[in-house]
């Protein structure tokens, strides 16, 4: 993982926010109000943001949101919304940030400052059951993706040849894949093992994973307002939750894995408990090599 320079960064303390409150200071962040912490997320994206049979929002992110908060002295409060709104949240002032699964890309380093990444993860292509028609990158000519339409790989996704059919959440990916109104959608590997694991009769299978190296990984990280003192404070809080074991615990929580960074995924393509070993195999060599050629769909 690729560490970009920290900022030194000193937690407030209760005798210091205090003071902060009184002097008027909004706990010396510059888009924080009120010594809240406001965090966008999906709540329809298991198990990483979700609502639980009790109908409470839950999920990896969001512990991840609780402990960041924490480590800063913040309060923590959810706004949900449909992915495709969520970024652009941050823009208008809705939200300091988003944590929910968020991927760095070139376009989006351009509008906002990231922290380090804090989960890597390999995706799958799926797809119906019975559909073998697509075992590789090259097979995704033609073809239809069920995504969003604000995705990172829409690009390469073009490029390759697919159309995008809109969605906003994996249910409705699965279901126009089903129903044969869409052929395939992306996914990643901690995602599919459980939703299979609740849903054993869903007609769906892994067509083949993006793997190879560390530039076929999804990387996650945390996008705020650029040029604000936030982000620098938000990495600083992850990075103490990486170096004292809580981002692992709460990944071993939610993923039954390891999946904070590259090393500690170590290669593995089926985390996610698929049983079918056939279907998590990676594209060949020389869909690999194909990747120089625009054919990656990963970050």
């Amino acid at each position: 993982m690729s560490i970009r320079g920290k900022r030194v960064f000193i937690g407030l303390t209760a005798a210091a926010a205090l003071t902060a409150l009184v002097s008027g200071s909004a706990y010396a962040y510059d888009t924080v109000k009120d010594g809240v912490l406001t965090v966008g997320v999906e709540g329809t994206y298991p198990p990483i943001t979700y609502h639980d049979e009790s109908g409470e929002l839950t999920g990896f992110d969001v512990e991840v949101a609780k402990a960041i908060g924490e480590k800063l002295g913040l309060k923590v409060q959810f706004v949900e919304s449909e992915w495709d709104s969520l970024l652009a949240s941050i823009d208008s002032g809705r939200i300091d940030t988003v944590i929910n699964a968020v991927s760095v890309t070139d376009e989006r380093k351009k509008k906002y400052d990231f922290t380090d990444p804090y989960v890597s993860l390999y995706r799958h292509v799926i797809v119906k059951g019975d559909n073998d028609s697509i075992k590789s990158l090259d097979d995704l000519k033609g073809k239809k993706v069920a995504e969003n339409i604000t995705t990172e790989y829409a690009d390469q996704l073009e490029a390759l040849g697919a159309t995008i059919v809109p969605i906003d959440t994996m249910q409705q990916a699965f279901d126009l894949i089903t129903s044969g109104r869409a052929d395939f959608t992306l996914l990643e590997d901690v995602q599919f093992g459980p939703y299979m694991k609740e849903h054993p009769d869903a007609d769906l299978k892994i067509a083949f994973t993006i793997d190879g190296n560390k530039d076929d990984v999804d990387q996650f990280a945390i996008p705020t307002k650029k040029g604000t003192d936030l982000n620098a404070a938000i990495n600083d809080a992850l990075n103490t939750l990486k170096e004292d074991g809580e981002l692992g615990k709460l990944s071993e929580k939610y993923f039954d894995a390891d999946v904070i960074d590259y090393d500690s995924i170590g290669g593995k393509k089926a985390v996610s408990g698929s049983d079918t070993e056939a279907e998590t195999e990676g594209v060949s060599e020389a869909d690999r090599e194909g990747d120089d050629d625009g054919k990656n769909i990963t970050d």
